[in-house]
Parts: structure tokens; C-alpha cells; sequence
């Protein structure tokens, strides 16, 4: 009697298809592999730049404007540098706030592909770092997120509060901020994220 078994032939036809099928398989396991790497590095981005909008809108809503750090007369850390005292068409890399009682300054700036932040409180003496920035500014965002735009339009550019501004105006305004701000992290883009932040 014959034996029935597989020949050669039939065996390699059945590897070369198994090995076929199994590197359909591989390849779409690693593709989804990254593709959810991909969604999680963008959430984690989203997330990011979410708490720095955040923190930003919290401290506007303790603050206002620091106008005098724009037109140069509060020469300090953040506001020494000629840049950051010029408000162009009401526009700056920089965010100069003051606290209401006016014994806290917090500025927040663009700084080569980063946020950062200084705090500085008033003493006897003036106005020093906050704790935990002695050693200067803090950055906001993660490495891994890297701006390449962030700008602050301010309205009205100059200070409404200011006598000068009122007698020569007819209406007021109350200050606000836009920001501009895109980030990217690897391939994914959050392309000029928009807010408009009011000041009280």
C-alpha cells in the first residue's frame, strides 16, 4: 500500500506561503506599533501645549499687562534685553505681566525652538528672582516639542490705563492677548494654535 504523505514541492509551496503570510502579518503589527507610538507622541504634544496655555491663562487672569517693561522703564532680567522692550505693531516674542498688587512680575518668552518663564518678586531692594528661579528662566514646554513660532499680539499696544492714553482717546480698551504659537514634535505639526486671552 501507498503512503499518502507531502512532497517536496508541496512542503516548499507551504513555507514559501507561511513565511509570506507571516510577513504580512509582522508588517502590519509594526505599522500599527508606530502609528499608536505617533498618536501617543501627539497627545502627549496636545497635552503639553495645553498645560502651557493653561498656565499661561491663569496667570493673565492674576495679572495684566507690564507695559512699563515694554517701554523700558522696569530694566531687569527679562526686560533688559532690547528686544523684549519693543512692542512692534503691538507684537513681541515676549509677554510681560504684573501682578495686580504689584509685588510679582512674570514674563514669558521664545528662546531658540522653547517657551520659557521667569518669575521675579519685589523686595527691599527691588525686584528679584522668585524662588526657584534663581538660577534664571524655566522652560514650559518638554524637549521633545519644539517651537518654531510663538508670538504675542497685544491691544492696545500701548498702556490704556496710562492719563496720557484716555484724555487723547475717546474709547477704552480692555487689554488682550493673541497668541500665535506652532509646535511640532518628529512629523506632527500644531500649526499656528490660536488663542485670544483677555486680561482683566
Amino acid at each position: 500500500a501507498k503512503k499518502k504523505g507531502f512532497t517536496l514541492v508541496e512542503l516548499m509551496v507551504s513555507m514559501v506561503v507561511f513565511v509570506v503570510f507571516l510577513g504580512v502579518v509582522m508588517g502590519s503589527y509594526v505599522n500599527i506599533v508606530r502609528a499608536q507610538k505617533e498618536a501617543n507622541e501627539v497627545r502627549k504634544m496636545y497635552s503639553d501645549v495645553r498645560g502651557f496655555i493653561d498656565l499661561l491663562a491663569e496667570e493673565m487672569r492674576l495679572s495684566t499687562i507690564d507695559y512699563d517693561c515694554y517701554s523700558g522703564t522696569f530694566l531687569d532680567f527679562a526686560c533688559a534685553d532690547g528686544v523684549a522692550l519693543s512692542l512692534r505693531a503691538g507684537r513681541s516674542a515676549y509677554l510681560a505681566l504684573v501682578r495686580k498688587n504689584g509685588l510679582q512680575k512674570t514674563v514669558f518668552y521664545y528662546d531658540g525652538g522653547t517657551v520659557k518663564m521667569v518669575q521675579l518678586v519685589k523686595n527691599a531692594a527691588g525686584f528679584a528672582f522668585a524662588p526657584g528661579y534663581s538660577d534664571g528662566a524655566r522652560q514650559i514646554l518638554s524637549d521633545k516639542v519644539d517651537v518654531s513660532k510663538l508670538v504675542f499680539a497685544i491691544f492696545p499696544d500701548v498702556n490704556p490705563y496710562d492719563e496720557s492714553y484716555y484724555l487723547k482717546n475717546e474709547k477704552q480698551f480692555q487689554p488682550k492677548v493673541t497668541v500665535f504659537l506652532t509646535v511640532k514634535n518628529g512629523k506632527s505639526v500644531i500649526p499656528h494654535l490660536v488663542g485670544v486671552l483677555h486680561v482683566d
